[in-house]
């Protein structure tokens, strides 16, 4: 009996190591009204053709430049975390945007999809059979939700918000121009990071503790 409550116990254990999502990139890019690509991109990897996606937490920049500085690597405890977006304007001036969160290292499969429309708050899950890798590539489907689950984090997308006002606030992270001069694409989306309580572990040990000495007595 002693043996078996030990292994419950260390089971236990396990089950509330958990490690932290990580945020690893994203991508911004025109779409219609249905989250399917326009082909214009923005991104947080640095080092190609593509544009930069800049992201601030409150007054702190997160990333910078055109080369390794442009990448992100954001951990996510529990709690909520709101980041603000800056890109440069291209040529289009579509009806929405999508955005592409990544986690954990993956550039090839979104952990979070979702459109926005171009000039306010409205946003839904995207779920186009045409988005865009972290690269830029766009060659695979939308995440289809707003909610990112690694172990037992629970990342969920609560607001978004886009809009191209306000001058340029790109050339402070860039010295890249851009292909159209005047107000740059701002925005701002919030993550919600959560994990089960305590007690959520202690009731389900509790449960699988009593299972355990009810089988021993049969």
């Amino acid at each position: 009996m002693r043996t078996l409550v030990l292994t419950l116990l260390a089971g236990l254990a396990s089950l509330g190591s958990v490690s932290a999502a990580t945020l690893t990139g994203a991508t911004l890019f025109a779409s219609n009204s249905q989250g399917l690509t326009n082909l214009e991109v923005w991104n947080t990897q640095g080092g190609d053709l593509i544009f930069n996606l800049y992201l601030r937490d409150g007054a702190t920049a997160l990333n910078s430049g055109n080369g390794a500085g442009a990448s992100i690597n954001i951990p996510l405890v529990p709690g909520s975390y709101t980041f603000t977006y800056r890109a440069q304007p291209a040529l289009q001036s579509p009806s929405h945007f999508g955005l592409n969160l990544f986690f954990g290292g993956d550039g090839n499969i979104p952990g979070i999809s979702a459109v926005v429309n171009a000039n306010g708050s409205t946003f839904a899950a995207n779920s186009a059979v045409l988005t865009h890798r972290l690269d830029g590539l766009p060659i695979v489907p939308g995440a289809g939700t707003l909610q990112y689950i690694e172990g037992d984090y629970r990342v969920t997308l609560t607001a978004l918000s886009h809009e191209r006002a306000g001058g340029n606030t790109v050339g402070g992270y860039s010295s890249t121009p851009g292909i159209v001069s005047g107000n740059d694409f701002r925005g701002s989306f919030t993550l919600q990071v959560e994990t089960p309580e305590p007690g959520t572990y202690l009731m389900l040990g509790m449960g699988l503790l009593g299972l355990a000495v009810l089988r021993r007595r049969r």
